[in-house]
């Protein structure tokens, strides 16, 4: 099951002239890559959406906080983002103009199985209810920083394969730290304001019962236009949007369980097949069909 591929074309699909960093792609289960972009208000690509591995950020500078779920961290050199696979999360930008960098590894479980060296990633299930880890001591964060750095050179020249062995070496490195440390809770980290987490946590528990905006603003005594104003100010897009996110993020936990695509459709709150099928590939750009099939591939092999 191996979905990266078509998230990372998307992103570049919708945004190519800000995409000025390189994917590296390490093997199936793993994408890497150091960004470092220019970006205003008008073409930050901020907006709320989910994937089915883990992204794993090292942030290095930009006027930059992260929204995972509903908890808010503002961030600062060194720190850690952890972001598990179907959680709702997203990034703003705080201020007109920014230069963003940061290092990013896209990345399965299994991203290391092949090598023998699968428990480089146990460090992934011990935080997965966390998001900012951010207890590397000095010493270590200037040997993370130093493996980052030799991995960038050694992934200059892709088609060396001497180097690529080299930048596999820096990596399994890089991931040995991660698990050699005790990460704990980040201090700083804030919650939304009440009145958009109330929203929020109302549709987290009944998405599969709710279809428009107005079940929601009735629910809370609000108008339309206000609960739609804070959706699209604190997450970036509409209440429907959201919705149908969690539904399909819902119907691929349901699909991996093995559950047949016609109760999952009905399970998840969609009203029929073909809304099912029309909205699961607006996000997971698959027919449900096709995400079994990949699901069970997975599986057997």
């Amino acid at each position: 099951m191996k979905l990266l591929t078509h998230y990372l074309n998307e992103r570049k699909a919708a945004q190519p002239d800000i995409m000025n960093w390189r994917e590296n792609y390490i093997n199936d289960s793993l994408f890497y890559s150091c960004r470092s972009t220019d970006y205003n208000r008008q073409n930050y690509p901020s907006r709320m959406h989910y994937h089915e591995y883990y992204e794993l950020v090292i942030f290095l500078e930009g006027e930059i906080h992260y929204i995972c779920e509903s908890e808010v961290y503002p961030v600062q050199y060194g720190d850690i983002i952890l972001i598990p696979p179907r959680k709702l999360h997203m990034s703003m930008i705080n201020s007109e103009t920014t230069h963003y960098r940061r290092h990013v590894f896209y990345l399965y479980p299994d991203a290391f199985d092949a090598l023998g060296c699968g428990a480089l990633t146990d460090f992934l299930k011990k935080n997965q209810d966390r998001y900012l880890l951010t207890t590397l001591g000095q010493k270590e964060r200037r040997e993370l920083f130093s493996l980052l750095d030799k991995l960038d050179e050694a992934l200059k020249d892709t088609e060396n394969q001497l180097d690529r062995a080299l930048a596999l070496g820096y990596i399994i490195q890089i991931f040995y730290l991660f698990n050699k440390e005790s990460f704990k809770e980040h201090e700083h980290k804030q919650y939304l304001p009440e009145n958009i987490l109330k929203i929020q946590h109302y549709l987290d528990e009944h998405f599969h019962e709710i279809n428009t905006v107005a079940e929601v603003a009735t629910h809370f005594f609000y108008s339309r236009e206000y609960v739609s104003r804070l959706f699209k100010q604190y997450f970036n897009t509409t209440v429907a949007d959201y919705i149908k996110m969690r539904k399909v993020a819902y119907s691929q936990t349901l699909i991996a369980r093995g559950i047949p695509l016609s109760e999952v459709c009905f399970q998840a709150g969609f009203g029929n097949l073909t809304t099912f099928i029309r909205a699961f590939h607006s996000i997971a750009g698959m027919a449900p069909s096709q995400y079994r099939k990949m699901v069970s591939e997975n599986v057997d092999t």
